[in-house]
């Protein structure tokens, strides 16, 4: 069983004139920027990018500096809504 971790994400809009809308960046994972059109491609794309990163990370003998703790719970998030 693999061990999950709970990473946050900080998704800032971008309006540099870039291909993409949203950027998604991780105090507790240096490196990991994930871009898409949207928050919630964002946030789709943020665990294969940082499963990714580990893994190459790992493979090239570097530890990662991880701020994080085991997890055995499903991940949460939060969401921002409108009213």
């Amino acid at each position: 069983m693999e061990t999950l971790y709970d990473l946050r994400i900080e998704i800032e809009e971008l309006d540099d004139g870039s291909d993409y809308k949203y950027m998604g960046t991780s105090p507790d994972l240096p490196n990991l920027i994930v871009v898409g059109d949207s928050i919630e491609e964002v946030l789709s794309l943020a665990p294969g990018v940082a499963h990714v990163l580990l893994e190459t990370m790992r493979e090239y003998g570097q530890q990662p500096s991880l701020n994080l703790a085991p997890t055995s719970q499903p991940w949460q998030t939060h969401i921002l809504v409108s009213a």
